[in-house]
């Protein structure tokens, strides 16, 4: 086989350590080849920069990225407080990792930092560029310019390229997430694996949600935060949606009701988008994920399991059939954080759903604060409440 993919997963107290178990429980199941790439998802309560250092040292491969979660994903279900690895061994692909910090306030030279390892990888490649590329893009989950550093670095890509990944978590805190690469990891910043690969990646979207509330008209919003829906704070809405369900919501508990129920963005009846509000402000305004344009119609979302897991499985089929003729090597699951608040102890059923479909390969993945999947024929990039599944081929 060309790629061959495997998992490892430690809970061992001591980060250095889980990673280096997790990784030589992975190596193990490589049958002797050496890695080219990788990736760690950790609990936040663990040292990025710790788990990615023994990570690389143990893997023998310094083009590793990882991010700090709200749950770590494999195929032997979700953990927290743990620490998950997928490894890929390849001899038709090739990878470059990237790092930059400053997200929040300058995404375009994030963007201008991460694609230029694209350029340098194509130099080093020469004649021998693989017609495929993708990127495996992490970013800080709070710092509301993901969506925008998305679309920066697809504009820049070369035409076929594809986007795909997830926002760091810290299990529903909402308050500080990580993301690193090679021995380097901050807040505030974004790693890219890009990778070029004589077959192309599958990539597959879907969130099974519906809508709760009628629509509302955002009547303010600048960027990520949206002040007024239907001419009132936007908070309002939430704290009348949650009463009618015998509960009071305040500023201060309203963090997981508010992720729980995303605001879906319409184009009439279609629900187009999901954005996750992370916060109140002061004036009864919402800082979301991902911008909400003025003037855009949106409403209350919520999900039953069963749609939800059936999501996951069209998500699951959909990247299947991108992969063509090929066969899936591993897959990485990047799903929202909300999903695993509604499923809770059910959502190893979202994993078997999307297992269904691929059998019995090595899964890697988290529980994020925003996930990513911008791909030939898909417009929009940053999603919420959404599972993203992503086939790696043989």
């Amino acid at each position: 086989m060309s790629t061959v993919t495997a998992s490892g997963v430690s809970k061992n107290k001591d980060t250095g350590l889980a990673a280096a178990e997790a990784v030589n429980a992975a190596l193990a199941k490589l049958s002797g080849e050496k890695p080219k790439f990788g990736f760690v998802f950790v609990s936040p309560e663990r040292d990025l920069r710790v788990a990615l250092a023994a990570a690389c040292k143990a893997a023998g491969c310094a083009e590793i990225i990882g991010c700090t979660t709200a749950g770590e994903l494999s195929e032997l279900g979700l953990v927290h407080e743990g620490l998950a690895v997928l490894l890929v061994a390849s001899r038709t692909s090739t990878a470059r990792v990237a790092f930059a910090e400053r997200l929040k306030t300058d995404w375009q030279g994030v963007a201008h930092k991460l694609s230029g390892s694209v350029a340098d990888l194509r130099r080093q490649l020469g004649a021998r560029d693989p017609k495929h590329q993708t990127t495996v893009l992490l970013t800080d989950g709070l710092s509301g310019s993901g969506e925008r550093l998305v679309t920066e670095l697809y504009d820049r890509a070369q035409g076929g390229a594809q986007i795909v990944g997830g926002a760091a978590g810290d299990e529903g805190k909402f308050k500080v997430t990580h993301v690193g690469a090679g021995e380097s990891a901050a807040s505030d910043a974004a790693a890219a694996m890009h990778v070029f690969s004589a077959s192309p990646w599958g990539v597959g979207v879907n969130h099974g949600l519906r809508s709760t509330t009628k629509q509302m008209r955002v009547t303010r919003a600048v960027g990520n935060v949206v002040f007024e829906l239907d001419g009132e704070p936007a908070f309002a809405t939430y704290v009348r949606h949650a009463a009618a369900r015998g509960l009071e919501l305040t500023p201060a508990n309203a963090a997981p009701y508010l992720i729980g129920n995303e605001l879906g963005i319409h184009f009439f009846e279609r629900i187009i988008r999901a954005r996750a509000p992370l916060a109140v402000g002061p004036d009864g305004s919402l800082s979301c994920a991902a911008d909400i344009p003025q003037g855009s119609m949106v409403s209350i979302l919520d999900g039953d399991p069963h749609s939800m897991v059936e999501a996951a499985r069209s998500a699951a089929l959909e990247a299947k059939e991108h992969l063509g003729a090929g066969e899936a090597a591993g897959v990485l699951l990047f799903d929202c954080v909300c999903r695993g608040m509604i499923l809770k102890d059910g959502f190893d059923r979202e994993i078997d759903a999307v297992r269904s479909v691929f059998g019995d390969v090595p899964t890697a993945g988290f529980l994020t604060y925003g996930e990513i999947a911008r791909y030939r024929g898909r417009l929009d990039g940053w999603h919420n409440a959404t599972a993203v599944v992503v086939a790696i081929p043989k």
